[in-house]
């Protein structure tokens, strides 16, 4: 067992074979989706046990709307291909799991996304529209990656 917490949504298999098809009609990148597709909620070095956290008011499945492509910089200075989306479960899981348990994470704020590729150049601009809602039908609290 590794001493982290580990927050994550996992989309439908609909919804990951909708974004397969987007990146493969595009040729986007996207083999970081392709090994592992999910929307990290929580990622803390703060470890609190898988089993103790209870989310309160958190349902599935969860529909996110507004999705887009994305680049985000990183904080080494490299670019990730993302889908970004709104999803006010996510954001508020994230502000529960910060007050309520006071982790540690990354970055302060969130933003909802499921990376697509990591380590990529900025040279995937203009990026295509999302004509669709992501579905998300599992959430996983574990203590690993």
């Amino acid at each position: 067992m590794q001493n982290i917490t580990n927050i994550r949504i996992i989309p439908s298999s609909d919804t990951i074979k909708k974004i397969t098809l987007l990146s493969n009609s595009f040729g986007l990148p996207h083999s970081d989706f392709d090994s592992h597709p999910h929307c990290t909620i929580i990622y803390s070095p703060d470890f609190i046990d898988a089993d103790a956290i209870k989310l309160p008011k958190f349902k599935i499945p969860i529909i996110a709307k507004n999705a887009k492509l994305e680049i985000f910089e990183t904080k080494d200075d490299g670019f990730v291909l993302v889908l970004e989306f709104d999803c006010e479960s996510a954001k508020k899981c994230f502000d529960y799991m910060k007050n309520k348990y006071h982790v540690t994470t990354k970055y302060d704020k969130y933003r909802a996304h499921i990376t697509l590729q990591k380590n990529i150049n900025k040279k995937h601009t203009p990026l295509p529209e999302i004509k669709f809602d992501l579905i998300f039908d599992k959430l996983l609290i574990t203590n690993s990656d």
